[in-house]
C-alpha cells in the first residue's frame, strides 16, 4: 500500500478521534441530562453513563469510549484504554468469556449478529440471546376488521395484517333463511 493510500485511510479515523475528544467525554462534576432518555436501537442497552448522571445507549463492540460513554455491560463489554496511562479514550471490547457457535458460525462474546432478517442475537458467554425485528402486535377482532390474519408479503421479510373478509357458509345461511320463514 502507498503512502498516499495510508493517508487516505487514517485520515477519517482520526478525524472522527479528535472531534470525539473534543466533545468533553470526561465527568466535570455537573449533571446535565436531556429531558428524556434516548430511544436505543434494538439490542443496545439504555444504561447510566460513567459519571452516574445520565440515561444514555450504551457503546457497542469495536465503538469508541470514554470514562463518560461507557460500554455495554449487559454484553461483558469494557472500554480498553490501551496503556495504563490514556484514560481519554478507548474502543469497547468484549471480556474474556465463551464463544457461540450460530448456524455454523463462531460468535465473540459480545458480539451481535441478525440471524435473519427477523432476529437481532447476541452471544453473552457461551449463550446466544435474541430479540425480534418484527413486530409481534395482536390484532384482535373489531367490527372494521372482523377476521384479522398475518400474511408474508412479497419483497418484505416481516409478514403483516391483512382483514381477510368473512367467507359466507352456505350451510348456515340456507339454515337462517329457513327459521325465518318459519316465523
Amino acid at each position: 500500500m502507498s503512502a498516499g493510500m495510508k493517508k487516505i485511510i487514517l485520515l477519517p479515523v482520526l478525524c472522527s478521534l479528535f472531534s470525539y475528544m473534543a466533545a468533553g467525554q470526561e465527568c466535570s462534576g455537573q449533571c446535565s441530562c436531556p429531558s428524556t432518555p434516548p430511544q436505543c436501537p434494538l439490542g443496545v442497552s439504555l444504561v447510566l453513563d460513567g459519571c452516574s448522571c445520565c440515561r444514555v445507549c450504551a457503546k457497542q463492540l469495536g465503538e469508541l469510549c470514554a470514562e463518560k460513554d461507557i460500554c455495554d455491560p449487559h454484553k461483558g463489554l469494557y472500554c480498553d484504554f490501551g496503556a495504563p496511562t490514556n484514560k481519554r479514550i478507548g474502543v469497547c471490547t468484549a471480556r474474556e468469556g465463551a464463544t457461540c457457535v450460530f448456524g455454523g458460525m463462531v460468535y465473540k462474546n459480545g458480539e451481535s449478529f441478525q440471524s435473519s432478517c427477523k432476529y437481532q442475537c447476541t452471544c453473552l458467554d457461551g449463550a446466544v440471546g435474541c430479540v425480534p425485528l418484527c413486530s409481534m402486535d395482536i390484532r384482535l377482532p373489531s367490527p372494521d376488521c372482523p377476521m384479522p390474519k398475518r400474511v408474508k408479503v412479497p419483497g418484505k421479510c416481516c409478514e403483516e395484517w391483512i382483514c381477510d373478509s368473512p367467507r359466507k357458509n352456505p350451510f348456515l345461511g340456507s339454515a337462517l333463511a329457513g327459521e325465518s320463514r318459519e316465523v
